[in-house]
């Protein structure tokens, strides 16, 4: 008896937790979630001794945050210019939208050499920027496109959203450079 009800509660506990994980969290819940987060947090403190904290607030511990100072803008913005009108929301416990677009950015960014652009003279900068950039901003535009679908999935967007993020990411300027 004891066996089957300990197996049957490790399963509801498994669900409960892919359940939450996969959740998109309003600003209430998010605040709800965040004064029961630094209860939790003060109770691993007693137990620990270490200081736990969640810098950005998102109700998800540091330690167990993959953007633990995420990107809480109100919008979703693909470069300094394009700002894509949809809303940012989290789509998991420490990751919002835009830190996901941003990590794609990042990405796209590292691919494209900006480092090598600096060192490289005037010539090779455009022809870099002929050729490699075109093909690294499609990528960039299909990468946003399966994102997207899988937000659309889950009923984190709506088509019209998703209609104006792939707009915006075939408008922007991403790969781009930042120089000192």
């Amino acid at each position: 008896m004891k066996r089957v009800t300990i197996i049957s509660c490790l399963i509801l506990m498994t669900a409960l937790i892919t359940s939450c994980e996969q959740e998109t969290l309003d600003p209430a819940e998010n605040a709800e979630l965040n004064s029961k987060t630094e209860i939790q947090s003060s109770k691993l403190d007693a137990i620990s001794g270490e200081t736990i904290s969640d810098y950005d607030n998102d109700g998800c511990l540091n330690v167990d945050d993959a953007h633990p100072r995420s990107n809480m803008s109100e919008t979703i913005w693909f470069d300094d210019y394009t700002d894509t009108g949809v809303e940012n929301s989290f789509v998991n416990c420490g990751s919002t939208m835009a830190d996901l677009v941003d990590d794609l950015i990042r990405e796209m960014n590292e691919e494209y050499g900006c480092y090598m652009k600096v060192k490289s003279n005037l010539s090779e900068k455009t022809r870099i920027r002929d050729v490699n950039w075109e093909v690294i901003h499609r990528k960039f535009v299909r990468r946003i496109a399966r994102l997207t679908y899988y937000w659309r999935k889950d009923k984190s967007i709506t088509r019209g959203e998703r209609s104006q993020l792939y707009r915006a990411a075939k408008e922007s300027n991403v790969p781009y450079c930042y120089y000192d």
